[in-house]
């Protein structure tokens, strides 16, 4: 069935058999459906972005995906000097790849520049514990933390690359429908010391990133060993898995099951499949942010939970997709998934809302944006006790200020965690009083504050545990699966598949 798809998709859409990647000309090419329009990290927040970051770019600290371990990596050694101070020494010899020598002064701007509260980074949370940074000299670095930061080294890792000074003084001004003018700061092509550098970015199309032959030998990233790596937008799945069936294309991910399973079959593909730290989970107006909603009565909350076949979900998305069992990733610093669960139980569901007033259901809007077949199971549910959904599916970009500004009663949303293995960056960030917390629950909230904020690892396992049984208790959200991903490459290539949804393409070779 796949040979006959691909066969017509080559004959309509023309698609050369003529190998345009692989190990013949030591070029590496990946695709996925998404369109980019900056590279940059803190103003673009997608998977691809944190990928491409870990090849362009380098952060102090790295944090190798096998052990776990914290490395040095721009920094070569760190110190708390107490709670809340960290000082740093910096590589010497490091250039980035404009030939400018790293220096105290490079990590300083970037991090000034990011801190800014009208910085405009997509995501704040790696960068709000800082309260200053400071040069103490050419290679060391004080960083002052707001309050104790157990999770400053994750932070400091992977999603927050150096960039050299003055870096942000290149942003072309533009201006909106207002007439107000501003910097466009992520328009900026960034400029790194990682093992790759970016030699051409077209917006929306492609990327290419070159082997960078001066990169220090001694980075726990090791030297890269493939001479270039391409990132292409394909927007089509089915052309995608054409493209790689002709060589077009040497990697794809989020390969459908039934896909998976033909082209593993097929023999000619290398397939792989691994759970990732991907959240997906309902979003629910507890607090009433966007009015008198239904969603204020935990009874109705509750119902919602016991609609839902969540282990019918997860084996829908397969895939090593799984059951959710609360609003953190197993593997992060502080989950527990042992909260209380509501199982489901359709007549449960209609006994609740009937309870509450509802004998006859009710009607809600209900966002989404992406995996669309994974909402409509979801709202198939909802249907079957009675809640009429108001589907309204529609782009991130668009839904994003719905959130910030408290419009959405029920939305399905997803969250990675850009790969930061700690439950400050998961439950943290939907339940500390932020612009994404539709419960507002002081308790919850003080309880994740002195999580946050404490050295003390079992008093940290404590207070996120109470935070998410009263989450889950009180029904603030229905946590539904954790995404599991299937990759598809070129046999050929030695590529490691890791749990935590990054393709660690620098560590990429042929075979």
């Amino acid at each position: 069935m796949l040979a006959a798809l691909v066969c017509g998709l080559l004959a309509m859409a023309g698609i050369s058999s003529q190998a345009q990647a692989g190990k013949d000309d030591d070029t590496l090419t990946w695709a996925t459906a998404t369109e980019i329009d900056t590279f940059d990290i803190y103003y673009q927040g997608l998977r691809e972005v944190v990928i491409a970051t870990l090849l362009n770019c380098d952060s102090l600290i790295y944090h190798d995906p096998f052990s776990g371990e914290y490395k040095p990596l721009l920094a070569t050694s760190y110190q708390w000097k107490d709670d809340v101070t960290l000082d740093l020494e910096l590589r010497q010899g490091v250039k980035f790849h404009d030939g400018t020598a790293l220096d105290a002064e490079d990590v300083v701007e970037t991090f000034r520049h990011v801190m800014k509260p009208d910085s405009g980074i997509n995501v704040r949370l790696a960068i709000d514990w800082m309260k200053s940074v400071e040069a103490l000299g050419p290679h060391t670095v004080r960083i002052v933390a707001k309050a104790p930061t157990p999770a400053a080294l994750e932070f400091l890792s992977g999603n927050t690359p150096i960039y050299p000074s003055g870096h942000y003084d290149k942003a072309p001004t533009v201006t909106n429908a207002a007439g107000q003018s501003r910097s466009d700061w992520g328009a900026v092509r960034p400029v790194c010391t990682g093992p790759y550098v970016m030699t051409d970015f077209q917006a929306g199309v492609s990327a290419t990133f070159t082997r960078n032959p001066d990169y220090f030998p001694d980075s726990p990233k090791g030297r890269p060993a493939i001479g270039r790596i391409v990132y292409r937008t394909i927007a089509d799945n089915e052309a995608q898995l054409a493209e790689l069936l002709t060589g077009g294309v040497d990697w794809i991910w989020g390969v459908p099951p039934e896909n998976a399973a033909q082209l593993a079959d097929m023999g000619t593909v290398a397939v792989k499949t691994a759970p990732t730290t991907r959240m997906s989970f309902l979003s629910l107006d507890a607090a009433g942010r966007s009015g008198d909603t239904p969603l204020k009565d935990v009874r109705v909350r509750r119902a919602i939970f016991h609609a839902i076949d969540r282990d019918a979900i997860a084996r829908l998305v397969g895939n090593s997709a799984e059951v959710l069992k609360s609003m953190c990733y197993p593997t992060q610093v502080g989950c527990t998934a042992d909260v209380m669960q509501w199982p489901y139980d359709p007549e449960k569901a209609k006994a609740l809302l009937a309870e509450a007033g509802y004998p006859n259901g009710l009607d809600i809007p209900f966002y989404a944006y992406r995996d669309r077949p994974y909402s409509e199971a979801v709202l198939a549910y909802l249907r079957a006790v009675g809640i009429r959904p108001d589907f309204r599916f529609i782009q991130n970009v668009a839904l994003r200020p719905l959130i910030i500004d408290g419009k959405t009663q029920m939305a399905q949303l997803t969250w990675g965690s850009q790969g930061m293995q700690d439950a400050s960056a998961s439950v943290s960030l939907y339940f500390r009083g932020g612009v994404d917390d539709y419960a507002r629950d002081p308790e919850v909230e003080g309880w994740l504050q002195a999580a946050d904020t404490s050295m003390d690892p079992a008093k940290r396992k404590d207070l996120y545990a109470k935070a998410l049984e009263k989450i889950n208790d009180q029904a603030y959200t229905v946590p539904l699966f954790a995404y599991g991903r299937a990759y598809a490459f070129n046999p050929a290539l030695d590529y490691p598949v890791t749990p935590d949804e990054i393709a660690h393409f620098y560590l990429a070779k042929w075979k």
